[in-house]
């Protein structure tokens, strides 16, 4: 069976980082079909947190406040270090800063990735000209100068012009493409143990990222909540192991639970999941017209939070691209940007969570050993783990789908810089002032604070052109965001429309 009608892109994945594509290729207008080889959802809750970056895509796309809705209250974000649940607290990180002069108009939000993943099927499954088939497990992938076709395990034959594999760690298209992973394959295990309870009594008022306990006591483990009532995860990590762990028994789940609570309370275990730490990273991320993402490109550990939100990032990246391409406005040359821009991001997440896990593993000795003065030290360290804006918020590409030449060394958080995201700044839309970072959405965009001097040229018809009331260098008339948000030129003192035009050109045609 042909499925066949350009434009046409398929997915390989209807996890969240699969389900964005869908979402993303139909604000485009391009007609997309996902394959997922399973029947039914995962019900592991797995990572726990959305970060702002992806916090503001969601909201781009109308999700964010049903999300904000579910997650935990924001006094979550912090880690607690204790001997149990109901024993000694030992130290917590610092709280989250409150600023006047906020980076980014969205917060991390931390909210399990079933929910998400439910969330995010729940709004493609209502999008016209997106097809998600259940069941569908793909066996084969061939590809010519015009199309991929992927063949199902039943003898289906999708046929597309691209096809975006979002299956995984273990990717079975990466596999076929031959693609090696660079990094570390194997950092140990982890093993989680997801279980429902009333812990009301002794988490009141007292929420987090994680209770990491035992650390006094020789039986280091964490509890980390779901959803705040009823729903946790109980993590036994395994750092340095080479050999996988057998999973626990039913009995040596219900100590790791009692002992990290520190009570003899009767859970209901769930579901209990071991898992490989790694801080790989692919080396390669296209063949041809096929395109790794998510998981099948980069695989971090869990400490940061980053596998989901650079996965989504990374569809970010590449479906605008896709649409450019598709729509004969830019040269195939455009699509090698995407493994240019999104190769390095994903190495650098990778080594950020690598130290993240290092310092949680350093606390833990500092409490052993009752080491006040350096727990104190790591604990204040462990603010940049908590809040991250730099590393989420503050990324840039060196190289890409860019223009001009790099400005002034400018902090991109809060100035507009050549291959960084906009900073959140307030533009004027019908005399009322919004957030900048939100209104961008799924175009170029020139931000400037005189529209009149680039509109009375004629040359941004085909631009949406805002009024910027900051986020601007010193002495430029503007700056044009591509469609993901990303700053691709900035405009010096002098220049014009017809350096606006050049300046479009040379971001489609790098």
């Amino acid at each position: 069976m042909s499925t066949y009608e350009k434009p046409h892109v398929a997915v390989i994945g209807a996890g969240p980082v699969g389900l964005a594509a869908g979402l993303l290729l139909s604000r485009f207008g391009i007609r997309a079909t996902i394959l997922e080889k399973e029947t039914r959802m995962s019900g592991h809750p797995k990572a726990r947190g959305v970060r702002p970056r992806t916090m503001e895509l969601f909201a781009r796309w109308g999700l964010a406040d049903a999300i904000i809705r579910q997650g935990l209250p924001p006094e979550a974000n912090r880690f607690i270090y204790c001997d149990s649940l109901v024993g000694e607290e030992v130290g917590r990180s610092p709280a989250s800063e409150e600023s006047d002069d906020p980076v980014s108009p969205m917060g991390i939000c931390r909210i399990a990735q079933d929910t998400i993943e439910r969330m995010l099927r729940d709004h493609v499954e209502n999008l016209d000209g997106v097809d998600l088939l259940l069941g569908a497990e793909a066996v084969a992938i061939e590809q010519d100068p015009e199309s991929v076709t992927v063949t199902t395990a039943d003898g289906r034959e999708i046929t597309a012009d691209f096809l975006i594999a979002a299956d995984g760690a273990h990717s079975a298209t990466r596999s076929r493409l031959g693609i090696d992973m660079e990094g570390d394959a194997l950092l140990g295990y982890g093993q989680s143990i997801y279980w429902r309870g009333d812990l009301s009594q002794w988490v009141e008022g007292r929420l987090c990222i994680q209770f990491i306990t035992g650390n006094r006591t020789g039986r280091p483990a964490s509890i980390a909540p779901v959803d705040g009532v009823d729903r946790w995860v109980t993590m036994l990590m395994r750092p340095g192991a080479h050999a996988r762990p057998e999973p626990p028994t039913r009995r040596e789940a219900l100590d790791a639970i009692r002992a990290a609570v520190g009570a003899d309370i009767d859970p209901e275990i769930i579901d209990i999941a071991t898992w490989r730490l790694s801080a790989q990273v692919a080396r390669r991320w296209r063949v041809g017209r096929v395109f790794l993402a998510g998981d099948a490109a980069h695989s971090f550990p869990p400490t940061g939070g980053f596998g989901m939100n650079t996965g989504v990032q990374d569809v970010d990246n590449l479906i605008w691209k896709m649409a450019e391409v598709l729509g004969g406005r830019a040269g195939d040359s455009l699509l090698d940007t995407y493994e240019q821009e999104r190769a390095d991001i994903a190495r650098s997440n990778a080594a950020w969570s690598v130290r993240n896990g290092d310092r949680i593993r350093d606390i833990g000795r500092a409490i052993a050993a009752g080491d006040g003065a350096e727990l104190e030290r790591l604990l204040e360290e462990q603010r940049s783990h908590v809040d991250a804006a730099d590393q989420d918020l503050g990324y840039g590409y060196p190289a890409g789908a860019l223009a001009g030449e790099d400005g002034p060394d400018v902090d991109a958080l809060r100035v507009a810089r050549r291959g960084h995201r906009f900073p959140e700044a307030p533009v004027i839309v019908d005399d009322e002032l919004h957030s900048s970072v939100l209104t961008l959405s799924d175009e170029f965009t020139l931000m400037t604070a005189d529209p009149q001097f680039w509109q009375r040229s004629g040359r941004t018809d085909s631009l949406r052109v805002l009024e910027s009331a900051g986020g601007l260098p010193d002495g430029s008339p503007g700056a044009l965001v591509r469609p993901d948000g990303i700053v691709a030129w900035v405009a010096r003192p002098g220049d014009g429309p017809a350096e606006l035009v050049a300046a479009r050109a040379q971001v489609l045609r790098p």
